[in-house]
């Protein structure tokens, strides 16, 4: 999580004289990542059979259109019982990707703020302009076609292609994660990709992730979880405390609690990190500030389930800067308020974090519509959205409003390339089960836009 690193507007992000006019058709018609099997050759093009597109069939009823907004505007506003057991995810290498330069430098660093200390990615060279627009129709896939390779999906002014670095190999983190699965009322998509700063340097995804299903309740309980980059091994720290906490909540819903003790929650996850310096041994007041300053990490966490009406029903809490979201009708609302508490000790003062425990912790229960979807990221998703309005939001809102057939395509849309935009970024997306097209027709859509 870069904490240490600035932020440039999004309309700030591509320099006068760039173009982000809207493609032709013909040339923004995205290719489809998707893999699904199909009669004939069972793959999916990135352009229409010949005689141009096939006419669109009408979207179901209960799905909202797409969400209105000129593609132009760049800028981003303000901001016991059987159980599934938690995936790691589907891994992938990482694409060969990009990110941006260091800051300029009569532009110092914000308030509390220091100057990355690794390398910085290259910047691309001025004269390439390639911005994805904001697609408002689906285009027919043909089942004859080949499939293509993944492509990053370009936002703004998309990042200097460059060879990554591997991470250190233990423990072992990989590049990219994704998952995905429904239980009996609800549809789960989450990725975790490492950020081009990262990629560029070598170093780990400091993001981590954990989700299970909860089968005698029906519940899909969560963790997701940014290291403050300050942070040596916050990597660690954000695995341990996205592990634990997921564990603990499990065995309270396995022992019939009515209402989660979030506080045990969390004060369980810190005790994990102190465990990790002392090796099992009751901290002392120097080995508790080793762990802040090795392990330090933000932690969402919380429970979501299908309530009547097919309305989402949550229950969360969290320590640090990362975020919750509910998107409706093309709108995000904050689950959450945005403020960095502050704690003394914490590496960072920007945000608090764990092994710090807040002295009062207590989950928020929210109600979301039928047709609304629960998010939950760091703020490498968080940062580029801001209010939702800019350029990134609509994507992600058009994207985001009903769930993708296949788990890759949130990580691909998650890997987007903005030069303006580095940090590893990690999102779980959960519909209630409606929402999702089971119906197997190759004819169905995706909602791919274009690429460049």
């Amino acid at each position: 999580m870069t904490h240490d690193s600035w932020r440039w507007r999004e309309d700030e992000a591509e320099p006068a004289g760039s173009s982000s006019a809207v493609p032709s058709p013909a040339e923004s018609r995205p290719p489809d990542v998707r893999a699904s099997a199909a009669p004939g050759n069972g793959g999916y093009p990135a352009v229409p059979p010949p005689g141009g597109p096939r006419a669109i069939p009408p979207r179901p009823a209960h799905e909202p259109g797409p969400y209105p907004g000129s593609p132009a505007d760049s800028g981003h506003g303000a901001p016991g019982p059987a159980r599934h057991v938690p995936s790691s995810g589907a891994q992938s290498a990482g694409p060969v990707q990009p990110p941006r330069q260091a800051l300029p430098p009569e532009t110092g660093p914000a308030p509390g703020r220091t100057q990355p200390a690794g390398p910085v990615p290259p910047r691309r060279q001025p004269g390439h302009v390639s911005s994805a627009p904001v697609p408002t129709t689906r285009e027919p896939r043909d089942p004859d076609a080949k499939p293509v390779p993944w492509e990053r999906i370009r936002l703004g002014r998309p990042a200097a292609s460059f060879e990554p670095k591997p991470p250190p190999a233990d423990p072992y983190r990989p590049d990219t994660l994704f998952d995905g699965w429904s239980t009996r009322g609800l549809t789960v998509r989450l990725a975790s990709v490492r950020g081009d700063a990262h990629r560029y340097s070598g170093q780990p995804r400091q993001d981590d992730i954990v989700v299970a299903a909860h089968e005698p309740t029906d519940t899909v309980v969560f963790a997701v979880a940014d290291g403050v980059s300050a942070a040596a091994q916050s990597h660690v720290g954000a695995a341990l405390a996205c592990r634990t906490a997921v564990a603990d909540v499990l065995r309270q819903l396995d022992d019939g609690r009515p209402q989660v003790d979030w506080a045990r929650t969390v004060k369980s996850s810190a005790y994990q990190l102190f465990m990790r310096v002392t090796r099992g041994a009751e901290p002392s007041p120097e080995q508790k500030r080793e762990a802040q300053t090795l392990l330090a990490t933000t932690l969402v966490t919380g429970l979501v389930r299908l309530a009547e009406g097919g309305k989402l029903e949550v229950d969360l809490v969290h320590v640090g800067d990362s975020g919750a979201w509910m998107l409706h009708e093309g709108r995000f609302r904050p689950l959450r308020g945005d403020t960095k508490e502050r704690a003394e000790g914490l590496v960072s003062h920007a945000v608090a974090a764990l092994p710090w425990v807040p002295p009062s912790i207590e989950g928020t229960w929210y109600t979301l519509p039928a047709d609304g979807t629960l998010l939950i990221g760091t703020d490498g998703f968080g940062d580029p959205l801001g209010d939702g309005t800019g350029r990134i939001g609509k994507r992600m809102a058009w994207e985001l409003g009903r769930p993708p057939r296949e788990p890759l395509a949130l990580a691909q849309l998650l890997d987007f390339s903005w030069e303006t935009f580095d940090d590893d970024r990690t999102l779980l997306a959960v519909w209630p089960r409606h929402r999702l097209d089971e119906s197997g027709d190759t004819t169905a859509y995706w909602g791919g836009g274009p690429t460049g």
